[in-house]
C-alpha cells in the first residue's frame, strides 16, 4: 500500500512541476515579446516611452504598444511576429477609439456579463479592438471593433 502512495505522491508532484513550468513559461514568453517590442518602439518607432503593450495572437500575432514621442503625442504601434514578412503600422492613437470607448460601446450595445479582456490587435491588416466577455452561463464570447474611428 505504502508504494501506491509513494507513486501517486510523485506522479502528482510531477504534474505540479510541469503546470509551473508551463505557466512560468508562458510569463516568460510574454516579457520576452514585450521586451522586443519596446526595443522596436523606442528604436524605430519614435516612442520615448511605452504606456500599455498588448500581445495579440489572432490570424497573425502583434505586439501592440501605446506611448508617447518625444512631442508627448501619443502613438500606437502594431508590431508583427514576422518583421521580414510584415512591416510595423504606426498610427496617432487619437484616430482610433480609446479603450474606456470601446468599453463603454460594449456595455451599451451587448450588456455582458463580465468583460474579461481588452486589447488591441490587427485583424486582415486592420487595427481593432477585441473584447472577451462572458455571459451569464459562462461562455465566451469574442466582439470586434475597428480601432480607427470613421469618417
Amino acid at each position: 500500500m505504502k508504494k501506491w502512495v509513494w507513486i501517486v505522491s510523485i506522479a502528482v508532484l510531477a504534474l505540479l512541476g510541469y503546470i509551473a513550468a508551463s505557466v512560468l513559461a508562458g510569463i516568460d514568453q510574454k516579457r520576452t515579446a514585450e521586451e522586443r517590442a519596446e526595443g522596436i518602439a523606442k528604436n524605430e518607432g519614435g516612442l520615448e516611452s511605452v504606456d500599455d503593450f498588448y500581445l495579440y495572437h489572432g490570424t497573425e500575432s502583434y505586439s501592440v504598444i501605446i506611448g508617447p514621442d518625444k512631442k508627448g503625442t501619443d502613438y500606437v504601434l502594431f508590431i508583427p511576429d514576422n518583421l521580414k514578412k510584415e512591416k510595423v503600422i504606426k498610427m496617432k492613437y487619437s484616430s482610433g477609439y480609446s479603450e474606456s470607448e470601446i468599453i463603454g460601446r460594449v456595455k451599451r450595445e451587448h450588456n455582458p456579463y463580465q468583460i474579461v479582456s481588452v486589447k488591441l490587435g490587427m485583424k486582415k491588416r486592420v487595427p481593432i479592438w477585441e473584447i472577451t466577455v462572458k455571459d451569464e452561463e459562462g461562455n465566451l464570447k469574442y466582439i470586434a471593433y475597428n480601432f480607427k474611428k470613421q469618417g
